[in-house]
């Protein structure tokens, strides 16, 4: 018997402590590539040394994410933008697994014209 619950992974960005956007990822990698895609969109905006520093975790840091994701340990990485301090998260996170919806035809129903 397969046990209902699931893994999945809860990816998170704030700003401020202010949720701005979440997903779901299926593997701690998909979290981690999403991590990486949302950072490098707002790269142009962050302070100097927050810059090169998030060049260098691109570069070759992230794998400290891979194992801690991997481990089932949250991983969270941060930055500055001017004021506002920007933070990227992903944590495991109990799921329903989601089925697949199959579509069928109405016949016989004048609402959908057949």
């Amino acid at each position: 018997m397969r046990p209902l619950l699931k893994t999945a992974w809860r990816c998170e960005v704030t700003v401020g402590g202010l949720l701005v956007r979440a997903e779901h990822a299926t593997t701690p990698t998909q979290a981690l590539i999403w991590m990486r895609v949302s950072v490098r969109t707002l790269l142009s905006g962050f302070d100097a040394e927050d810059r090169a520093r998030t060049y260098r975790w691109l570069d070759h840091g992230q794998w400290e994410a891979v194992i801690r994701l991997r481990a089932g340990e949250p991983y969270a990485y941060a930055v500055r933008a001017g004021t506002a301090v920007i933070d990227w998260s992903a944590r495991p996170v109990r799921a329903l697994p989601v089925g697949t919806v199959t579509a069928i035809p109405c016949r016989g129903n004048p609402r959908y014209g057949t």
